[in-house]
């Protein structure tokens, strides 16, 4: 298993749309500060801010989350589980790649130990009790 964890505050929420398929994808960055104190005692900031794509259920439930806070989730404090995917490429007529990372997270909730949340269970829809069915028709298969 090569999964992230990050945690830390939401600073900007880029966007949520549609892909072509069809599958609901949010984009927005999280900020982490790895800071520490030195032999002074002086707090030296060492912050990471890194962009995070999610998508699906997933993307629906997160950007229903911050569409209920008051600053729509920016200072949010989340835990972020994923993949890092290279988002690199090279400019159109340049010879110089840029280079980009995303995390692709597979989980995302509140850190709890700076908020309370009042979970609510979302009902699967058709295409997921569907898949739901297919897989039991191919474990009885299987077996």
């Amino acid at each position: 298993m090569n999964e992230n964890t990050f945690v830390g505050n939401v600073t900007y929420i880029e966007g949520y749309r549609n892909t072509q398929s069809g599958d609901a994808e949010l984009t927005f960055k999280i900020a982490v500060d790895n800071g520490y104190y030195d032999a002074k005692r002086r707090w030296i900031s060492d912050k990471v801010s890194q962009k995070v794509v999610v998508y699906r259920t997933l993307a629906d439930n997160l950007q229903a989350t911050f569409t209920a806070d008051p600053k729509n989730g920016v200072g949010m404090r989340l835990i972020v589980i994923g993949k890092f995917r290279d988002d690199s490429f090279t400019p159109k007529g340049q010879d110089y790649p840029v280079t980009r990372t995303k995390l692709v997270a597979t989980v995302a909730g509140p850190d709890l130990s700076f908020a309370t949340a009042a979970v609510t269970k979302v009902s699967k829809t058709t295409t997921e009790r569907a898949n739901d069915a297919n897989r039991e028709q191919l474990a009885a298969v299987a077996a």
